[in-house]
């Protein structure tokens, strides 16, 4: 709970940093590609969380990642978070960050989740629905888990709305269990 606040922080601190630039959407590219790089090898975040690492030895590591980096906002805004021992973070931050972006431009994330594949026609329905309900653009991650049974559930934007078989089977054996049976005098 802690860290998830300590990571909102920073995260709205760099979004408020690159919004005064107008530079959201760029900086947003390039923490793409560096969650996307940490996320393939590990190892890189933790050598910089390792207490037993040099802090010298980390800054010229980060400096020497992101020596291309298009935006200086990012590269300072991680070694920024070095010095306040605050990297252990990182991932978190750029999860958060998405967020903001994608609230500032009116979009809302939904996952999808069917029995089957959905057809390309069914996801336009579904997603146009969506839009409809949210009043906003829904990017979307369709999964697909055959334990539902059919019909699909979906997570927007936190809010669970669950049209699955499973789900109407379970309500149904909740209904029938609480029925009370009286027998004939």
């Amino acid at each position: 709970m802690i860290g998830t606040r300590v990571a909102k922080k920073y995260a709205t601190a760099l979004f408020d940093l690159a919004r005064k630039g107008g530079r959201e959407q760029a900086v947003w590219e390039e923490l793409s590609a560096l969650h996307t790089a940490l996320s393939k090898d590990r190892r890189l975040l933790d050598l910089l969380v390792a207490p037993q690492i040099p802090d010298g030895d980390k800054v010229r590591l980060v400096k020497a990642v992101l020596q291309s980096a298009a935006q200086d906002i990012v590269r300072n805004f991680v070694l920024f978070l070095l010095d306040k021992r605050r990297i252990d973070h990182l991932m978190e931050i750029i999860g958060l960050y998405r967020h903001l972006l994608d609230a500032s431009m009116g979009i809302v994330e939904a996952k999808i989740t069917s029995a089957v594949p959905l057809s390309e026609p069914e996801v336009r329905a579904i997603i146009a629905r969506l839009e409809r309900i949210s009043q906003k653009k829904v990017r979307h991650d369709l999964q697909v888990d055959p334990k539902i049974l059919g019909g699909v559930v979906v997570i927007l934007g936190g809010e669970i709305i669950d049209h699955s078989v499973r789900h109407d089977l379970s309500r149904l054996r909740d209904q029938l269990r609480s029925i009370t049976v009286h027998q004939a005098a």
